[in-house]
């Protein structure tokens, strides 16, 4: 009995854990490394991350511009989406922008997790960002 019980929580467990890839990309072949960063981001534990993931110090007067998207999916009245459901609630991205053109762009969806899609995709910008110090 004991071990139909641990099979069942065990199953329980896997079966709950988020497995969203992270979508990254370089927009611009032109630049992959940043002299400096503007932050454009409001909560500031978000910025201290961020900061600490770029290891770029913010510099207001930066062209390069970092922003932060955490999306959530509202209230959805398609039907096929209603039949079959959802794969996930919402989106964490990460751009890094001069005006208009995207630079730099890395994102993962979620489901119920905002805060494990952000942190994939603060794993994903550590290693982009040391590929590239290894470039150049």
């Amino acid at each position: 009995m004991m071990h139909y019980l641990f099979l069942l929580f065990l199953v329980f467990i896997l079966g709950c854990k988020e497995e969203f890839p992270t979508y990254a990309s370089f927009c611009s072949q032109s630049q992959h490394t940043f002299p400096c960063l503007h932050y454009a981001v409001l909560d500031s534990d978000d910025k201290k991350m961020l900061q600490k993931t770029f290891i770029v110090d913010e510099d207001k007067n930066c062209p390069f511009r970092v922003e932060l998207t955490k999306y959530h999916v509202g209230e959805c009245n398609n039907p096929q989406v209603k039949s079959l459901g959802s794969d996930f609630n919402g989106y964490v991205r990460v751009e890094i922008k001069k005006g208009f053109k995207c630079y730099y762009k890395v994102q993962s969806d979620f489901k119920h997790d905002a805060t494990t899609a952000f942190n994939r995709v603060l794993e994903r910008v550590k290693i982009d960002v040391n590929k590239e110090k290894k470039f150049n």
